[in-house]
């Protein structure tokens, strides 16, 4: 039966690449960037709803304003899981709902069971690079937030920190945070195994780590000196904290796991055109520079790298991305959380 369902499957998922290849030749034959805007601007708006922060967003949507004039933007701060939930109650009642949505890839399940993520050919059209586009043609990668190891630089010096075993030597004991929802864990299982990464995570627990409740307060904590060393924290938010002076900074070791950011363009959207300039504009230089210079954020592998990405290309750390292999994603990173805060 299960060699039955799995020909299955493997036949579906050669159909639909079929026809994505076919709705990528017709997009070839017929539209262009510059047939596109033409497009957007009748439609002449771009409902986005986003779970970015509002400044980083707003100071995209003026590069592409001044790069596409004529689409006025709708911003609205939202979400993914409701942002989701929303956009299929409206598609019901007939509503118009959002252009576009950004979640990490962990919500595609939610977008793709409901039909609603538009299958395009970006790299055709728009010369996306092709290893930043997921679920044949349905996502675009704009952005990695990544979680590097991080420290309190007046408590740990940087070669103090040669590998993730640090986080159970008993030097740490009782110094080391740890996120709980255990985004970090539920990562590395894809590159480290299952096995070994629940072995290892058993003796970071055995080393008596403080559980933080979430990223940010990771980084919070680390800088105000309630740990020395902290896992789950986003190298971003170590980064503003740095430059504002805190003694914090994020480990030269690997691996270091990355969430990837997406740009989904809704199927059926009021705006679709629109949607497509605003998704393809997230992979330009100008907009990931944008989005490095007010959040810190960026891609840390792929062409468009943004300066810390560039240091972890250099230094040649191993980069692991979150899996594509979204239901064992799903699944790894619950085991995870449950083992850090010892729900059942």
């Amino acid at each position: 039966m299960a060699i039955a369902s799995r020909r299955v499957s493997i036949r579906s998922f050669a159909l639909a690449a079929l026809a994505v290849c076919a709705v990528g030749a017709g997009a070839r034959a017929q539209e262009t960037a510059a047939s596109i805007y033409e497009a957007a601007k009748k439609e002449g708006k771009l409902v986005v709803w986003s779970s970015r922060d509002v400044a980083v967003n707003e100071y995209v949507g003026k590069l592409f304003k001044a790069r596409y004039p004529g689409i006025e933007l709708e911003l609205t701060k939202f979400l993914p899981a409701p942002a989701i939930e929303r956009l299929a109650s409206e598609r019901k009642a007939g509503l118009p709902g959002a252009d576009i949505v950004d979640p990490n890839i962990s919500f595609m399940p939610l977008l793709l069971d409901r039909d609603l993520a538009l299958a395009y050919d970006w790299r055709g059209v728009f010369g996306v690079d092709p290893d930043d586009i997921l679920f044949d043609g349905r996502a675009v990668v704009v952005g990695h937030y990544d979680q590097p190891l991080s420290y309190n630089s007046a408590l740990v010096k940087p070669d103090e920190i040669k590998s993730w075993d640090v986080l159970f030597d008993p030097k740490w004991s009782g110094r080391v945070l740890v996120e709980s929802f255990a985004y970090s864990f539920g990562m590395l299982a894809s590159y480290w195994g299952e096995e070994r990464t629940f072995s290892f995570l058993d003796k970071v627990l055995a080393n008596h780590p403080v559980v933080t409740n979430s990223p940010t307060n990771t980084a919070e904590a680390l800088a105000g000196g309630q740990g020395a060393i902290a896992v789950g924290a986003y190298a971003s938010r170590i980064q503003i904290y740095k430059e504002q002076g805190a003694p914090v900074d994020w480990a030269r070791v690997g691996p270091i796991p990355a969430q990837r950011v997406v740009n989904v363009a809704i199927k059926g959207g009021p705006h679709p055109n629109a949607a497509k300039l605003w998704t393809a504009f997230w992979t330009t230089p100008e907009a990931q520079k944008a989005f490095y210079d007010v959040q810190r954020y960026g891609k840390i592998v792929g062409p468009t790298l943004s300066p810390r990405g560039e240091e972890v290309n250099r230094l040649g750390l191993q980069v692991v991305l979150e899996s594509t292999d979204v239901a064992n994603g799903i699944k790894w990173l619950d085991r995870a959380s449950r083992t850090v805060t010892g729900r059942k």
